[in-house]
């Protein structure tokens, strides 16, 4: 059972919370999740279980697409709606025209500060626990790529954008620079990621769906999420469980066939599961090479160093 599936992350719970409800349901070992997504933010979180973990490293997670609500008017200390406000400005008329001008005003290649409410590290320690000191440190801007800013709609004070960018990009400083450039302050209110690599929204497998798997009930928050001293729904079977999510798996071939790979033979397949034995054929320069027996992934070769 190496496979992926694309969860739909529920407000208010962490990527590590979504893991641990994985793991306990289904009963797999191994479980992991690529691309941290905020406890307020929604959406797309890819997911690897069993075998499918060793394969994150080689995803092409180059592209993201979020779905962000961004409130003018207001700033606040982390960013987005779970800090408080730390700046008020009077929001000016907006017309479109001047909003998808400024939108697109955005676009290309910039440099982005990471938040100080943010995991990015310094010295070893993650920026928030020097901001939650009340410490400040100087980060180094980083290098990003905004390829889209389409406005979805502007009800001031609020406005959605669909931003389409590279890895990395948090969507928190686009919101705040954002209202600079429309003449206010502002953060980030609501976030959603509709796509991350090769996962996109159209194949989210969403808690509700979860639970009708686990419970035949809908009610998620009951079923996977009890508080403590109510009473416990009871789960079907894990292998029960397992097969009702087979719809959802998608294969590691289907998410790697941005790397060049090889269809290997009887004799180099019994190989290389037995010794780990690679084929005595040139494999691709500068690359990691995916290694195939039919569409079932055996293994990923890293790029000669």
């Amino acid at each position: 059972m190496d496979r992926f599936f694309v969860v739909d992350k529920p407000p208010g719970l962490t990527s590590h919370d979504v893991v641990a409800v994985i793991r306990a349901v289904t009963g797999f070992k191994k479980v992991g999740h690529t691309g941290t997504l905020d406890p307020f933010a929604t959406g797309v979180l890819p997911i690897a279980v069993e075998g499918a973990t060793k394969f994150i490293q080689y995803l092409d997670e180059s592209v993201k697409i979020y779905d962000a609500t961004v409130e003018l008017g207001r700033a606040t200390d982390t960013g987005d709606p779970t800090g408080t406000v730390s700046a008020e400005a009077p929001v000016p008329p907006l017309r479109r025209a001047e909003v998808e001008r400024v939108l697109a005003s955005f676009i290309g290649p910039r440099m982005q500060v990471p938040p100080k409410y943010s995991a990015v590290k310094l010295g070893g320690r993650p920026l928030y626990s020097y901001a939650r000191q009340g410490v400040a440190v100087e980060v180094s801007a980083r290098p990003i790529v905004i390829e889209g800013m389409d406005l979805l709609e502007l009800e001031p004070p609020r406005l959605r954008v669909l931003i389409r960018c590279s890895r990395g990009t948090y969507a928190r400083v686009i919101a705040e620079e954002l209202g600079t450039a429309l003449g206010t302050v502002g953060h980030l209110s609501a976030l959603r990621r509709v796509r991350s690599g090769p996962f996109v929204e159209e194949n989210v497998l969403s808690f509700r769906q979860l639970s009708e798997v686990v419970a035949g009930d809908s009610a998620w928050d009951r079923v996977l999420r009890a508080a403590r001293g109510q009473d416990r729904v009871v789960w079907r079977g894990r292998e029960e469980v397992r097969a009702g999510l087979d719809r959802w798996l998608i294969r590691p071939r289907e998410v790697l066939r941005h790397l060049p790979a090889i269809t290997l033979t009887a004799i180099e397949e019994r190989r290389f599961r037995t010794s780990g034995a690679l084929p005595a054929r040139p494999l691709a320069s500068g690359s990691a090479t995916v290694l195939l027996s039919g569409e079932d992934v055996l293994g990923v070769v890293p790029p000669a160093r």
